[in-house]
């Protein structure tokens, strides 16, 4: 696309600058081929990637003492799969996830997973637990994959640990 535009560019560039030196007066381009010409030159500031940490953003609470709340955030213009969304527990005693409930996603026909959901807006999972009266912690393993929707760039599966007092 950039080189047909830079091809396009060039051949009006030179086909203007072939018709003012054939002319006789001396004439200026109009202010609005000028501006036009001017844009197919320059090239358009590229969106930079966010950090994983910033494209993906990831925090958790307390809805009860046996629900815990993931609260997923992708930034303007990334999106999460929801198929790689994954919870675990680690070096945790007296826990155990029951369940885990996502709300519905987006459907996409993506590149990579073809028809798959996604999640372009902030989503609450919620994990639902089973704890024994003298558990006090649990260390949350949170795992997730999100791409950037205009690039077309994936991040990497990414993992998140926490450790959390229980409620």
């Amino acid at each position: 696309m950039y080189q047909k535009r830079v091809f396009i560019g060039l051949a009006l560039a030179t086909a203007l600058l072939s018709m003012h030196l054939a002319s006789s007066a001396q004439q200026s381009v109009a202010p609005g081929v000028q501006n036009r010409l001017s844009g197919l030159f320059s090239s358009p500031k590229e969106e930079e990637l966010l950090e994983p940490d910033l494209a993906f953003k990831f925090k958790t609470s307390f809805k009860s003492p046996t629900v815990l709340v993931a609260e997923l955030t992708p930034a303007n213009g990334y999106y999460l799969y929801r198929e790689r969304i994954k919870f675990a527990l680690k070096n945790t005693s007296g826990v155990a996830i029951r369940a885990v409930k996502l709300p519905a996603g987006e459907i996409k026909t993506d590149q990579f997973y073809g028809r798959t959901e996604t999640y372009k807006k902030t989503i609450q999972a919620e994990i639902i637990l089973d704890r024994a009266p003298n558990a006090k912690s649990l260390t949350l393993v949170a795992g997730y994959q999100g791409c950037h929707e205009k690039k077309g760039v994936c991040y990497p599966p990414m993992d998140k640990e926490l450790t959390l007092a229980l409620p």
